[in-house]
């Protein structure tokens, strides 16, 4: 029995858990927090927002269990960037270089393997050998090899009778930026990383339909990246979609019928135009969601949403639901904006 016992805490299992003490700490901290004036708000609002911290949490303490080391990290690294999204600066989050740096995940399974059941400093070393090697992939992800790739070509024109086109524009993993600096006569002009990319004109009569879309995650050497420019000179209903990555919506120049952008895991910018006539959808599963609104625009938004913080500037107010500007309601506003978001923050800037 001594020695079955001695087994046991020498290859981590049956040690005990970290979990349960250290999640009652923080609660605790936070209320203390809270009753000191140093959080604002509800102290459940704040636990609420704070929920990443349990995946630090658990994986913080399968490491200190010896449970292994790719899960741990895994669970570490998923808290830190979702507590990021809430409480950090947002523009320094790259989501298309964090996608690149799923070979660690490799590295952690390789590591896990060699040192799991191992004891005293042989485990040490393991940890501390994850440790080097993810943080060298890290720093070579986010300062340095940019590897350029060779660009394809997108370059489509409209005719003189059309006046109004549909825009469907889909990319699996990167970055995609779209402007207004195009050319009269053009519907859609720049640049995209080659691959599976398929292309779709179809002229209607009076209306032209367009559909661009990229299939393909680009993981070796380089992530995709399109950068595309629309024609602001006809009105368009645009339909964007990015599974992750990161997306740049200039549309403060062009005629939209209709938006709608949806993203799975990512950082969205989006620069709204004066007036559209039907209402903008936003969609997003995890990450950021920032919203430029121009000056004077009266607007309505409905953001109800799941684990999300929704940051609105000073002058606006909640009526019926809707978040709106002074004077504003549901049936005058010249912008109507839906978001529906899983996890992460919306921010929404309108000068005061």
């Amino acid at each position: 029995m001594k020695n079955e016992n001695e087994h046991a805490s020498g290859d981590g299992y049956g040690r005990k858990s970290y979990f349960g003490p250290i999640l009652l700490i923080t609660i605790g901290l936070v209320f203390l927090g809270k009753n000191l004036g140093i959080f604002p708000g509800d102290g459940w609002e704040t636990i609420w927002h704070l929920w990443p911290l349990v995946l630090i949490i658990g994986g913080l303490d399968d490491l200190f269990r010896r449970e292994g080391v790719a899960w741990p990290i895994l669970m570490i690294g998923a808290g830190t960037v979702l507590l990021y999204n809430y409480f950090g600066p947002q523009a320094m989050i790259s989501w298309t270089k964090i996608f690149q740096l799923w070979p660690v995940l490799l590295i952690a399974v390789g590591i896990d393997v060699l040192f799991r059941g191992q004891s005293g400093w042989r485990s040490l070393v393991g940890v501390l050998l994850s440790i080097v090697l993810i943080g060298a992939a890290v720093l070579l992800t986010f300062q340095g090899i940019d590897i350029q790739a060779d660009y394809m070509k997108i370059d489509e024109r409209y005719s003189s009778s059309v006046d109004g086109a549909e825009l469907d524009l889909s990319l699996a993993v990167g970055e995609f930026i779209v402007g207004t600096e195009t050319r009269s006569g053009k519907l859609i002009y720049g640049s995209v990383t080659p691959g599976t990319v398929v292309d779709d004109l179809d002229e209607m009569g009076r209306q032209i339909s367009y559909h661009l879309e990229s299939n393909k995650p680009a993981f070796f050497p380089y992530t995709a990246r399109w950068d595309l420019h629309l024609t602001p000179d006809i009105p368009l209903e645009l339909k964007v979609d990015l599974s992750v990555g990161e997306m740049l919506l200039d549309c403060t120049d062009l005629d939209l019928d209709s938006l709608y952008a949806n993203q799975g895991v990512g950082r969205m910018v989006i620069d709204l135009p004066e007036s559209i006539a039907h209402e903008v959808l936003i969609k997003q599963g995890v990450g950021v969601i920032e919203v430029e609104i121009p000056e004077g625009v009266r607007i309505a938004v409905d953001a109800q949403n799941g684990l999300t913080r929704v940051k609105f500037p000073g002058n606006f107010e909640l009526e019926d639901g809707y978040y709106t500007t002074s004077g504003t309601s549901r049936t005058n506003a010249e912008l109507m904006i839906v978001v529906e978001q899983g996890v992460g923050l919306v921010t929404f800037q309108y000068p005061e």
